[in-house]
């Protein structure tokens, strides 16, 4: 009699229901009209954790399990390749080739070396595990983290090299980049010591401990030891394998090396004109009357602290060996190249206001070139302004960074050429917006000479992590920003984003309480009704990330998804309303009335990668409703056009030290002694 068991058993870990309308669902659904013998799916209304994941395979009668989530991506092969290989084999593993974002259209040009092997994501997901090896593997690391689960079976089955399939998998989120990652409370040991010489799982170690120490400067609290930690640093060589961390986690690279040499505790972060920022870790309490420390974290019984200094740049490592080049070592002089740019495909943000003031008030500069994608649609505008323009992130934009003395932006990118980056050259950081929210962890893992800063409340507390590079001048594009009157009268409505909605389906979308706040606004009869009766309309500005779902809002005669540039729409709007935006502090800035609508003021930042900074009721400088009913009465009875003293004061209290007149000659002046 044939077996009548499932070769593979795929895992749904998603609590609540499952998003039938998702890509991944309606996939494994079309298989099973040719595989419905050889696969089954089991739905885990639970989060997976690895002791979910034990208690399941002792459960699981297939020879193979497989865990996913809906919002997860597969390759349309995936199905097809995982059982036609598993078939015909027994193996311990099987795996796609993993992706955190899009699947390649063709998953065999992937190449699969040390940069695939670092950034892959090595969660349980997309993997086909022995089921029976897994569970006899849980019996001794069954103590790890879910999220340690691929390695340490790795590990305890000595598998040193995976070669993956020719079929893709995503887990189509790289927020783990960003944020880190968090592990259960109750853990206490990252990964087991079992010795290893491959370079694969080093690498893929590596990056699991960044990512644990990323996650730790938000955490702040773990069960693991220091000891357990020092042991996975030395015991894997990981300081071997820094110049793969060091790009985008700088401060877990430093970390490392001090785990691996406690002696060696401070190291060099940035180069800056004067003084070069240093980071220094060490064991114990911090120390009485001296600065706070950027960090005081827990790990089991111990205690580490992180400390930010400066030093003067003869001491710096190598500053006078003839084979280092200093970036540094010439001033900022007309004969310079500088390079501004915005976003690649857009511009009209704060570089390109700065760009235009400097060129025009500093002509002697003639090498100063604004970066942008010929594709953009600013291209021809900025061209017909006389901007030297140059091909963002090609050939002729690397070689013309490669030469530069300065580099400014409203965006901060990962920019590496021949040995060149913003470690050790001068980059000037505009920033898009302004900072209401705690960013310090993403803060401190940026490189910047110099940091604008909007008012003195921001100021103050930027200058609690860069007290060098922080200045308090105003966004550029402000200097240029006005009240213009507008016929007929339009409001302005710009919700943020939400990340826990990045990859769902469209179902999932539409019945998301941020859907429905948001289209209950647009299609409120009241409103509408107010609009229409006094030949008003209110503009909508979506986020970029909400844009392709735009169809799904109900937009109308009266209520219009705008098509203004950011600028205009502010400029021209009798009022502007979000729900969290930093956008509508341009607003406030020109005597805007704005308002706050927090629909979901009790879980936001929970879902978010950051913490909120700022007191909206006590410190924002507009009225705050959490309530839709409040918010539309306060717009249909104009309570907006009335006299807000409480507001005026929070305002001039929020932009002091901006003087509207200088904002971009301050900046300019500061940039150009560097």
């Amino acid at each position: 009699m044939p077996d009548s068991k499932p070769l593979l058993t795929i895992v749904l870990g998603e609590p609540g229901p499952l998003d039938r309308e998702s890509a991944m669902y309606r996939r494994l659904l079309a298989a099973r009209l040719r595989y419905e013998s050889q696969f089954t799916s089991l739905h885990v209304e639970e989060t997976l954790t690895t002791e979910v994941i034990a208690r399941l395979c002792g459960i699981i009668e297939s020879k193979y399990v497989v865990f996913m989530e809906t919002s997860h991506q597969l390759a349309a092969s995936y199905m097809t390749t995982m059982l036609e290989y598993l078939r015909t084999r027994s193996v311990y593993l099987a795996e796609p080739v993993v992706y955190n974002g899009a699947i390649a259209s063709n998953v065999a040009s992937t190449k699969i070396d040390d940069a695939y092997r670092y950034v892959r994501d090595t969660d349980v997901f997309g993997v086909a595990f022995n089921t029976r090896r897994l569970a006899d593997a849980l019996e001794a690391i069954g103590d790890v983290d879910r999220s340690a689960l691929y390695l340490s079976y790795r590990l305890y089955w000595s598998i040193g090299t995976v070669k993956p399939l020719a079929t893709g998998f995503s887990v189509a989120s790289d927020t783990k980049s960003a944020i880190g990652l968090q592990i259960a409370k109750d853990v206490t040991r990252l990964v087991p010591l079992i010795p290893t010489a491959s370079k694969e799982v080093r690498l893929h170690l590596v990056r699991y401990v960044a990512l644990f120490l990323r996650g730790m400067r938000a955490g702040k609290v773990t069960q693991v030891a220091l000891a357990n930690l020092r042991d996975v640093v030395r015991s894997y060589r990981l300081v071997e394998l820094l110049r793969f961390v060091e790009p985008l986690q700088p401060v877990e690279a430093s970390w490392i090396r001090w785990l691996s040499d406690p002696e060696s505790d401070t190291h060099l972060y940035k180069q800056l004109s004067n003084s070069d920022s240093y980071l220094s870790f060490r064991e114990g309490q911090p120390t009485e009357g001296t600065q706070p420390p950027l960090y005081e974290l827990q790990f089991g019984g111990d205690t580490v602290v992180i400390e930010k200094s400066y030093r003067p740049r003869d001491l710096r490592p190598g500053y006078s060996r003839a084979a280092s080049y200093d970036f540094y070592s010439r001033p900022i002089t007309p004969g310079s190249t500088l390079i501004f740019f915005d976003r690649p495909l857009q511009a009209d943000d704060n570089a390109e206001h700065l760009y235009e003031y400097f060129t025009a008030n500093h002509a002697e500069y003639t090498e100063a070139y604004f970066a942008l994608n010929p594709k953009s649609p600013d291209w021809e505008r900025l061209q017909a302004k006389g901007f030297k323009l140059i091909p963002i992130f090609t050939t002729e934009f690397y070689e013309k960074f490669l030469i530069s003395d300065l580099v400014v932006s409203s965006q901060i990118y990962n920019i590496r050429y021949r040995g060149k980056s913003f470690a050790n050259s001068r980059f000037v950081y505009l920033q898009h917006g302004i900072q209401l929210n705690d960013m310090t962890d993403w803060i401190l893992s940026k490189y910047f000479d110099l940091f604008v800063a909007t008012g003195q409340l921001e100021a103050d507390y930027l200058r609690k992590l860069a007290p060098v590079e922080t200045l308090n001048s105003g966004l550029p594009r402000f200097e240029a920003l006005t009240r213009t009157p507008h016929e007929p009268q339009h409001l302005l409505f710009m919700p943020t984003w939400r990340f826990n909605l990045h990859q769902v389906s469209t179902e999932q979308f539409a019945q998301s309480e941020y859907f429905r706040a948001i289209d209950a606004v647009l299609a409120d009869p009241k409103l509408l009704a107010f609009l229409e009766e006094t030949g008003r309309t209110l503009h909508v500005k979506l986020h970029p990330n909400v844009e392709k779902r735009a169809g799904q809002f109900r937009f109308s005669k009266n209520v219009v998804r705008t098509d203004l540039s950011y600028r205009e729409a502010i400029a021209s709007a009798e009022m502007v309303f979000t729900d969290y935006s930093s956008a509508v502090l341009d607003a406030a800035y020109i005597g805007t009335p704005i308002a706050y609508y927090h629909w979901d003021a009790a879980d936001f930042f929970h879902e978010q990668p950051y913490e909120g900074r700022v007191d909206y009721r006590d410190d924002g400088l507009g009225p705050v409703f959490e309530e839709h009913a409040e918010l539309i009465k306060h717009i249909v009875h104009q309570d907006y056009l009335g006299p807000h003293e409480l507001f005026s004061a929070r305002r001039e209290r929020f932009f002091q030290g901006v003087d509207p007149q200088r904002i971009n000659a301050k900046i300019v002046e500061r940039m150009l002694s560097l």
